[in-house]
């Protein structure tokens, strides 16, 4: 890495400057979204051992929309990043992950995600963390890929893409989560309303954290390639 946190809040800031009320949509939709599907399995008692196969299956679909929801609020946030004059539709951009062509690969990849995290949280909590730590860039590696024209790779291999560029970061990661821990605390002592301003913040700096790895890595191929042969 090249910027620090305090270089990426402020990129991440930057970017918001002016633009709060179409970042907050772009969070706050898919979140909605997310509390009226949980809402209805509590509200209806199917989150019980003793449901349905048609309650069971609802769990599931709710699952994997809250999930690629949530993954098209990170991969908006990664193209806005690097076009700010790029016209948001929050209610549009995050869903695109529905689309054709990228609901499959992308739902494969979650599950593939899901599956290595799950067993490695299996030998003990620590490792299932650090392993989330390593696949948490896979998304956005597959979309720079998919929007680059490079041909597709394997979920196992955007993983193990994912897990080589936090090879050396993973500590970075966790000190920049840590860091938002007082604007969480504020979150929640504000009711969740906090969380309006707070959200738009972290998905900002995510992605700024992503494209300065992504950078700093391209930067230092560039170097190795321009060293002279014996």
């Amino acid at each position: 890495m090249t910027k620090t946190r305090a270089e990426l809040k402020a990129e991440a800031k930057a970017l918001l400057r002016g633009h709060w009320g179409t970042a907050i949509l772009l969070n706050l939709i898919p979140n909605i979204l997310t509390f009226v599907l949980w809402f209805v399995i509590v509200w209806t008692g199917m989150f019980r051992d003793d449901v349905s196969i048609l309650a069971w299956l609802f769990q599931v679909l709710s699952r994997i929309v809250a999930t690629l929801a949530a993954v098209g609020v990170s991969l908006t946030y990664l193209r806005w990043l690097r076009d700010p004059q790029r016209k948001i539709r929050p209610f549009r951009d995050p869903f695109f992950t529905f689309d054709a062509g990228w609901f499959v690969p992308l739902l494969v990849l979650a599950i593939g995600i899901y599956v290595y995290t799950t067993l490695w949280s299996m030998l003990f909590l620590i490792p299932g963390l650090i392993k989330s730590f390593s696949y948490s860039q896979a998304y956005l590696i597959y979309q720079d890929d998919r929007l680059a024209g490079r041909k597709p790779v394997t979920p196992l291999a955007t993983i193990t893409r994912s897990r080589e560029l936090m090879y050396g970061h993973k500590m970075d990661y966790f000190i920049l989560m840590l860091s938002f821990l007082g604007w969480d605390i504020l979150g929640v002592l504000t009711l969740g309303i906090g969380f309006l301003w707070i959200a738009p913040y972290q998905s900002a700096t995510y992605a700024a954290f992503y494209n300065d790895l992504v950078q700093t890595k391209a930067q230092k191929q560039t170097a190795n390639d321009e060293q002279p042969t014996a």
